[in-house]
C-alpha cells in the first residue's frame, strides 16, 4: 500500500486565490535549465505573507530570453535595471514586495499566476 505525508507547504500549494493584490516575500532563487532548449530560467519562489492565505508559495520567473519581462519584478525588490550592468539575482531573496494574482492555467490544471508586482506597501 502507497503511503504519502503531505506537508503544509503542500497543502497551501492547492489553495486557488481569489484574483487581487497580496504581500509577497521572496524566500528562494534557483536558476534552472527550460526543457524545451536548454535555456536558463530565473526561479523564485515566494509566499504570501499575510491575511486567510498566509504561507501559501507562489512562483515566478524570469528567462533569459526574455530578461525584459522581469524587470518590474526586479525593480520592486529594490534592483537597478541598467543596459550593460550585471545583476546579482539572488539579492531579492528576503525582499518583500507586492503581487497580483490571478487565475491561471497549467498544463489543463488551474493555478496561481503572479501577473505584476508593485513597491510593498509595508516597505514603502
Amino acid at each position: 500500500m502507497a503511503r504519502v505525508t503531505f506537508s503544509q507547504t503542500d497543502i497551501l500549494r492547492a489553495k486557488l486565490l481569489p484574483p487581487g493584490w497580496y504581500p509577497l516575500l521572496v524566500k528562494k532563487f534557483e536558476e534552472q535549465q527550460a526543457g524545451t532548449d536548454g535555456s536558463a530560467l530565473y526561479v523564485y519562489e515566494l509566499t504570501v505573507e499575510g491575511g486567510p492565505f498566509a504561507g501559501v508559495p507562489l512562483r515566478n520567473q524570469i528567462s533569459e530570453k526574455a530578461l525584459g519581462m522581469g524587470i518590474e519584478f526586479l525593480e520592486c525588490c529594490g534592483l537597478t535595471v541598467t543596459p550593460g550592468v550585471a545583476l546579482e539575482l539572488d539579492k531579492v531573496v528576503g525582499k518583500k514586495l507586492d503581487g497580483f494574482v490571478q487565475r491561471g492555467e497549467y498544463k489543463g490544471k488551474p493555478n496561481n499566476q503572479v501577473v505584476s508586482f508593485r513597491l510593498s506597501k509595508s516597505e514603502a
